[in-house]
Order: C-alpha cells, then sequence, then structure tokens
C-alpha cells in the first residue's frame, strides 16, 4: 500500500528531528556521527519534498552537511554592510558563509531563536 502524502511528509519531519537530537547527544564523543546524522536529515528533506525546518537550518550546513556547533564547527560573526546588518555564519569545515539579515527591530532571524532564545526575556 502507498502512504498518503501528508503522512510521508509527517515521518520525515520526524526522523528530522530525531536525527538532530541523535547528533547534539553523540557530538561530545563522535564528531563524524554527529556530522553523518546531519547529512542524512539534509538527504531526507530532498527525499521527502519538503522545506527545510528552522532546526535544521540552524544545526546543519546547507553546503557540506556537517552538524554545527558554535566555537567548534562553525563561527558566528556579527557585521555591517553600509546600513545594513547581519550576521554571517561560517562552517568551519568547508568555508560556506551564511548570511541572516538583521531588521531594525529588536529580534533575531527566525532560525537564531533556537540558540539564542528571544532578546524580549
Amino acid at each position: 500500500m502507498y502512504r498518503k502524502r501528508h503522512e510521508i511528509k509527517d515521518l520525515a519531519r520526524q526522523r528530522i528531528e530525531r536525527l538532530l537530537r541523535f547528533a547534539e547527544m553523540v557530538y561530545p564523543t563522535e564528531p563524524e556521527l554527529a556530522h553523518r546524522y546531519g547529512k542524512i536529515a539534509m538527504a531526507i528533506c530532498k527525499k521527502a519534498q519538503i522545506p527545510y525546518p528552522d532546526t535544521l537550518k540552524a544545526q546543519v550546513c546547507r553546503k557540506c552537511g556537517s552538524f554545527l556547533v558554535p566555537g567548534e564547527t562553525m563561527r558566528v560573526r556579527v557585521k555591517n554592510r553600509g546600513k545594513m546588518k547581519y550576521i554571517a555564519v561560517t562552517c568551519l569545515r568547508c568555508g560556506y558563509v551564511r548570511r541572516y539579515p538583521l531588521k531594525w527591530k529588536d529580534v533575531l532571524p527566525k532560525p537564531w531563536h533556537i540558540f539564542y532564545g528571544d532578546r524580549g526575556d
């Protein structure tokens, strides 16, 4: 029997969340396994044709698929380009730079609430 499309997408989201939790637990002892989990999570997104969830955007490099940990596998900087401010995230494995523009409001871009929470607290 074929599964319905929404069932496949729901199952894919559950597996992605589970893989990211496993990667967080495993990273201190086996970083290569955590990077492998990140690549598998990206592959599941592509196969199920679902947009990347915010947790995946913030924790996995879009180019090489490695698991990102602030200070160890990624560098986070706040930069200015003229009047525009943005958060620059650099993957230390492949060198890919991801830029998240900062708005004039005192609110972090969407994936960053995962690491730093809400500023209003």
